[in-house]
C-alpha cells in the first residue's frame, strides 16, 4: 500500500510542476496593466517624498533616448521597503517590459517599454551601421521628410517585412526608418492618426509622442518628435 502511495506522489509532483511552470512564465510575460503601473507609480511618488525629490533610477548618458533615459531601479524602492516585489512582467524578472519614468521634472510618470521592440530595432541598427561603415552613405530608399528616410531592404538583404515591427499600442505594423545620421527609429504616425481620429483631436500643442502616453501605458521609445500641422503629422529633427 505504501509503495502505491509513493508511486502516486511521484507521478503527481511532475504533473503539478508542469502545470505551474507555464503559469509562472505567463505571469512574467503578461501584458502590463493599470494595477501594476499604479503600484509602481505610488512607490515612485513615495520615494520622491522621502528623498526630497530624488528618483529611483539608473544613471544614463545625456544623449540617451528621452523615453528610456530614466529606467527605474527597483532595488532602491526595496531598500526603503516601499515596494516589496518587482513586477512579474518586468525585464528584471524575465518579462518583456522595462519600467521607465517620463516627465521626471514634472509628475515623474511611470510607463513601460517593450523589450522585444527594442531588441528588434537594435538588430536592424547593427546592420545599418555595418552598411554605413562599408559604403559611407545611408541605405535609404525614399525621403519621408527633409531629415528622415525609409530603408532600402534590398541593400541590407532584408525581406520587406523585416523592416516593420508590431506596435505595442495597436498591433499595427510600423515601419523602421532612418534619421540623417543613420539612427534607426520607429514611425508611430499610424498609431497617432488612429488615436486622433478616435478621440476627434483637431489640435495638439507639442510633441505627439506624449499624446500616446496619455492614453497608453507604453512610452514611444526610439521615435522622432512628431507634431500636428494643418491636420498632418510631421517629424521634426532634433540634434
Amino acid at each position: 500500500m505504501n509503495k502505491i502511495r509513493l508511486l502516486i506522489v511521484l507521478i503527481i509532483i511532475p504533473l503539478l510542476t508542469g502545470c505551474l511552470y507555464p503559469k509562472e512564465l505567463r505571469n512574467q510575460n503578461m501584458p502590463t496593466n493599470d494595477e501594476q503601473l499604479e503600484r509602481v507609480q505610488m512607490a515612485v511618488n513615495q520615494y520622491r517624498e522621502e528623498t526630497d525629490g530624488l528618483l529611483p533610477i539608473y544613471n544614463r548618458d545625456s544623449d540617451v533616448d528621452i523615453f528610456i533615459k530614466y529606467p527605474i531601479e527597483f532595488s532602491k524602492l526595496k531598500e526603503r521597503n516601499i515596494l516589496g516585489e518587482t513586477p512579474k512582467n518586468s525585464y528584471e524578472q524575465g518579462g518583456y517590459y522595462t519600467y521607465v519614468i517620463i516627465n521626471p521634472e514634472e509628475d515623474a510618470t511611470v510607463k513601460v517599454v517593450d523589450v522585444r521592440v527594442t531588441q528588434k530595432l537594435q538588430s536592424i541598427s547593427y546592420d545599418v551601421m555595418l552598411y554605413i561603415n562599408k559604403n559611407n552613405y545611408l541605405p535609404f530608399k525614399e525621403v519621408l521628410f527633409n531629415n528622415y528616410f525609409t530603408i532600402d531592404n534590398d541593400l541590407l538583404k532584408y525581406k520587406e517585412d523585416d523592416l516593420f515591427i508590431n506596435s505595442p499600442y495597436t498591433n499595427n505594423q510600423l515601419e523602421v526608418i532612418l534619421d540623417p545620421i543613420g539612427k534607426t527609429l520607429i514611425d508611430y504616425r499610424p498609431d497617432v492618426y488612429q488615436l486622433i481620429q478616435k478621440h476627434e483631436i483637431d489640435e495638439y500643442e507639442g510633441d505627439l509622442r506624449y499624446l500616446l502616453t496619455e492614453y497608453y501605458p507604453f512610452a514611444p521609445a526610439f521615435s522622432p518628435p512628431m507634431y500636428l500641422e494643418d491636420g498632418q503629422i510631421v517629424f521634426k529633427y532634433e540634434n
